[in-house]
């Protein structure tokens, strides 16, 4: 296994796998009803469905710059934290979703990318994609993480996972 596998695999277990850092961020998300996820009475003024929205579009804009076909974003490209348009169950299972659809996209395009490339600048953010990778190895932890500190009623009981 090559030295890049190491972060992809963690990147993966930081997203949906078992994490270092605690729940990983889908099972963070998961543990929210709808309401709860789009409640935005946080310190940021952000929900943690505004947070898993922006989770989804940093891993679109990866893929795309890795020349994928992702998924239409229905979500304006001025914001980075976008609020849900609709805060149903079903729109939040949806949206879910569509976190996970982009993860794998984002995955499989990185998963594909030859080592010798890393060097080279990620079109959109003009950072070289060793960088770019090294940043998402942390960056579902630290907004899972995030999520749980935010007040919500589904995290203030303690669990032991």
């Amino acid at each position: 296994m090559g030295c890049l596998e190491y972060f992809l695999d963690v990147i993966d277990a930081e997203f949906f796998g078992k994490s270092w850092n605690g729940p990983s961020l889908m099972a963070t998300l998961d543990r929210l009803s709808a309401a709860e996820a789009a409640d935005d009475a946080t310190w940021e003024g952000y929900s943690a469905w505004s947070i898993a929205l922006h989770c989804a579009k940093c891993k679109r804009v990866v893929a795309v710059d890795l020349g994928v076909r992702a998924p239409d974003w229905d979500y304006g490209e001025e914001t980075w934290f976008p609020a849900p348009a609709d805060p149903s169950p079903s729109a939040w299972e949806r949206d879910r979703a569509l976190l996970r659809v982009m993860h794998d996209l984002a995955m499989g395009a990185l998963r594909a990318l030859p080592e010798e490339r890393l060097a080279e600048a990620m079109p959109s953010w003009k950072r070289p994609w060793g960088d770019v990778i090294a940043w998402l190895a942390t960056h579902d932890a630290f907004h899972g993480a995030q999520i749980r500190s935010m007040g919500l009623t589904a995290f203030k009981e303690k669990r032991h996972e």
